[in-house]
């Protein structure tokens, strides 16, 4: 499921006081218009309807995909120097699902990719798509000699 929700927001730059749409998560099967909205920069985007001021709106946002079976979830840098975020990850760097959770998770979804930066985000996006393009086209070629 893709999530979104309006929010209201004071620009940092003049404090006028207007709604954003704030997106957690995207679920590109069900919402691939979040794909090219993403791409397109207008996700957790902030653009001052007064003064033009616009920045990205630091908001964690999930971005997965359960036909390619990926998901990558962004958290904005400042993340990084709160207890309460590190300790959702293990030592290496993998989100504590454990024993939390009384339903079924998909798989890829316990191997959640993390970035700090949106540009990161959209990369990985592309990677993962190219890969799966890429496996798909030679899953029939033989296998490159090691000569």
């Amino acid at each position: 499921m893709s999530i979104h929700e309006n929010q209201t927001i004071n620009c940092p730059k003049c404090a006028n006081e207007q709604n954003a749409e704030i997106w957690s998560s995207i679920n590109v099967s069900l919402n691939p218009e979040g794909r090219n909205k993403l791409f397109d920069g207008e996700i957790n985007r902030f653009k001052c309807e007064d003064c033009g001021y616009e920045a990205l709106i630091p908001a964690p946002l999930l971005y997965h995909d359960p036909d390619r079976k990926f998901a990558v979830h962004y958290f904005p840098a400042e993340s990084i120097k709160k207890i309460n975020f590190l300790e959702q990850f293990d030592l290496y760097g993998k989100l504590n699902v454990g024993d939390k959770l009384d339903f079924d998770i998909p798989e890829y979804m316990l191997d959640i990719h993390i970035v700090f930066n949106m540009d990161e985000l959209i990369t990985f996006v592309i990677f993962r798509e190219m890969l799966l393009e890429f496996h798909q086209q030679n899953q029939d070629s033989p296998a490159p000699s090691m000569n």
